[in-house]
Formats: C-alpha cells, sequence, structure tokens
C-alpha cells in the first residue's frame, strides 16, 4: 500500500490546507468528531453541515467543496460503499487532481468493508481497530493532542498572567509553576549593603521560589 506525502513537520499536510470529509450520514457522529478535532489544531476543514446553509444547493456546495479542497478524507465504511454519493464524490475529486502529482486521500475504515479500487492504493487509517479520532487527528496534522492541549493552556495561563500584572504585582503569578498551587506567598527583602530591595514570591506546598527587584 502506497504511502502518502509527508512533509517536514511530520504531518500529510500543513496547516494551510483544506481538508474535505466525505461520509455517509449514517456515519455523520465519527465525521463531525474528526472535523471538529482538526479545526481544534488549526485545520480548514470543509464539512457539509458548516458549509452549506439552508436554501443552497446541496450538490453546488459539495462541488464547491471539492473544488477548493487539498486533502479528501474518506470515512469509508458499508454505508458509504452503498451510497452513490460518497462514490460520486470520490470519482469527482480524483477527475478534479488527475494532473496533480500532489493528490492527497486518506481513508478512514470504520468497518471491514474493503476500500473502492480508486483509493485502495492510499495509506488510510482502521477505526475498527484500537485507534480513536483524537489519534489520528493527530497523526494527521503532527501535533499530539496532549502537546496542543498544553500549548493553548500555557498561553491562557500567560495572557492571565499579564492581565494580572497590571495590578502593579512585579511577580504576577496565579499558581505556582512547579505544582499549581494557589498558596503562594508574597515577601519584600531588603539588602541594606546594596540599598535594594527585592520581591519575593514563594509556594508554601512545593517552596518554589522566584524574585525581582
Amino acid at each position: 500500500m502506497a504511502c502518502v506525502d509527508v512533509d517536514s513537520a511530520g504531518s500529510i499536510w500543513s496547516n494551510a490546507v483544506k481538508v474535505f470529509i466525505s461520509h455517509n450520514k449514517a456515519d455523520k457522529t465519527s465525521a463531525r468528531a474528526l472535523a471538529v478535532l482538526l479545526v481544534e489544531q488549526g485545520v480548514d476543514v470543509w464539512f457539509d453541515e458548516w458549509e452549506i446553509r439552508p436554501g443552497e444547493s446541496i450538490t453546488g456546495g459539495i462541488e464547491r467543496g471539492l473544488t477548493e479542497s487539498d486533502v479528501f478524507v474518506l470515512l469509508w465504511s458499508a454505508a458509504a460503499h452503498a451510497s452513490n454519493w460518497v462514490g460520486t464524490e470520490v470519482r469527482a475529486f480524483i477527475r478534479g487532481r488527475v494532473d496533480d502529482d500532489g493528490l492527497r486521500i486518506v481513508p478512514l475504515m470504520i468497518d471491514g468493508t474493503a476500500l473502492p479500487a480508486l483509493v485502495a492504493d492510499y495509506r488510510g487509517f482502521d477505526l475498527s481497530g484500537d485507534m480513536t479520532l483524537d489519534q489520528i487527528a493527530a497523526e494527521l496534522t503532527g501535533q499530539p493532542r496532549d502537546l496542543e492541549i498544553a500549548r493553548r493552556l500555557q498561553t491562557k495561563l500567560l495572557e492571565l498572567t499579564a492581565s494580572h500584572a497590571t495590578g502593579g504585582d512585579p511577580l504576577p503569578y496565579l499558581v505556582c509553576p512547579t505544582c499549581a498551587s494557589t498558596e503562594l506567598k508574597r515577601s519584600t527583602q531588603e539588602d541594606r549593603a546594596r540599598d535594594d530591595v527585592y520581591y519575593v514570591i514563594e509556594c508554601r506546598e512545593c517552596a518554589w521560589t522566584d524574585w525581582t527587584q
């Protein structure tokens, strides 16, 4: 089975591309969950529920989505196999990219249904085993979900700390950076020889400390 392209960051695409998620309505829950996971990691996703508004042409919306997308993620199952619509989306995407060396199709096998010949040569993921959608999203983007969550939490903590600093606190920690305790003791210490005053903060639980002048 051929492998899809992997970029230097370890993912099969960069965050600049758009992903089209093809699925049958019977697999809507899995498709929606994957779409949310990818968006959380900064990927632009075409998902029918989000893109086609009431009163708009479904066919026109899907054609537009296929044209604008760079990566085609196919949720494959017995229901998808029986769907003429899913088959049409697969053929339309391949036809639109027939001269594109960067053609990227990622099949996600929900059950044991054999893949169609058009996509059987592309590396995908087997959801019928132990692999979860979280793990698949992390592999696709090259951003392990735990690391992404940690990055976002750290960013938010820095924002809150900066906001707290407006109160004039020279050490505006909200929680201990070592043990996350809120039991922080603030004090000042004077160096008479240097005529300096030091502001000190200490965690009562783990004894972490920091200081500034």
